[in-house]
């Protein structure tokens, strides 16, 4: 199946967070790979996971807006938003 991405994909294994609500506790995650348009990442349980939301990656100290694109269940795909 020939890559449809436009720009290159970095694998990596960063800690991360899914920050939605306020008052409501982050959802850990892992930054599985990313580009300079979007991301992929991992949650270890099935969970709810929002259209939009902020992901946090602190030992980057890095937060950014991202939407959904796609999802199998724990892997998804997001495109970055700002």
């Amino acid at each position: 199946m020939a890559e449809r991405r436009a720009n290159e994909r970095f694998s990596t294994s960063l800690e991360g967070q899914i920050a939605f609500r306020k008052g409501q506790a982050p959802i850990d995650c892992v930054v599985w790979d990313l580009s300079e348009t979007g991301v992929r990442i991992v949650v270890s349980d099935t969970a709810e996971i929002p259209l939009e939301f902020a992901l946090c990656i602190p030992g980057e100290s890095a937060v950014a807006g991202v939407r959904l694109v796609w999802t199998d269940g724990t892997h998804y795909g997001a495109v970055f938003t700002a």
